[in-house]
């Protein structure tokens, strides 16, 4: 398997081209617009240097997803996965670092321990299962643990970006699955939904970061 190697597994793509699938490529706006704003109210905010990463790295989400869907090569792909799996991370870490006030140590352990979590489920299904959507699961139970922890930890209103964040991320996860099952009934597919309500889940997830008591406080 070549790097060069044509990717066509999503229903908007009927050929070959950079222009093959539009609204998948064009839908990867909401992720370097809501990053942008993000980034530009961190600054203003003042928040520490690992908080303002989050909007960055949604940023080369948007771009990495956007080549992905224009190109369609094996190395696109990866480039895409490749910064959604480093938002993931980092968001672990960050979580565990100002939600809960951990030492940078012990939230990069938490960040290892989220991988195994990740590998653990993933060897229970098929990589197909869910048009390929059980990838996303460990983030979905993820957000959802997170959120509970929070209102635990916090009260409930301190978790409501996370809470917001893991129910339009569930109504996600669900049009992805649907993209090729749909692809008869509605030839430009639901992926391009998928990145927008994505967007979304990330900017919200984002916030529950930025928003937590006493962050500004604290520089790294």
């Amino acid at each position: 398997m070549a790097w060069t190697d044509s990717v066509d597994i999503y229903c908007e793509r009927l050929g070959p081209g950079l222009w093959a699938e539009p609204f998948n490529a064009l839908s990867n706006l909401g992720f370097i617009i809501a990053g942008l704003w993000l980034l530009r109210r961190s600054v203003k905010r003042g928040d520490p240097v690992a908080v303002r990463a989050l909007p960055v790295l949604m940023v080369l989400i948007g771009f990495g997803s956007a080549t992905f869907h224009t190109v369609a090569t094996r190395w696109a792909e990866v480039l895409d996965v490749l910064f959604i799996g480093l938002y993931i991370y980092w968001f672990v870490a960050c979580y565990a670092r100002y939600r809960w006030t951990t030492p940078w140590w012990l939230a990069l352990l938490c960040m290892g321990l989220f991988h195994g979590f990740s590998l653990g489920l993933g060897q229970l299904f098929k990589p197909d299962t869910l048009n390929g959507s059980v990838a996303y699961l460990p983030a979905l139970l993820g957000l959802l643990i997170f959120s509970l922890l929070t209102a635990w930890k916090d009260r409930l209103h301190r978790a409501r970006w996370f809470f917001a964040a893991t129910l339009v991320f569930t109504f996600s996860l669900t049009l992805r699955t649907l993209d090729m099952s749909l692809c008869s009934q509605w030839s430009t597919g639901t992926h391009w939904a998928w990145h927008l309500l994505n967007a979304l889940t990330l900017s919200f997830a984002t916030l529950g970061i930025s928003t937590t008591p006493g962050l500004v406080r604290s520089r790294i």
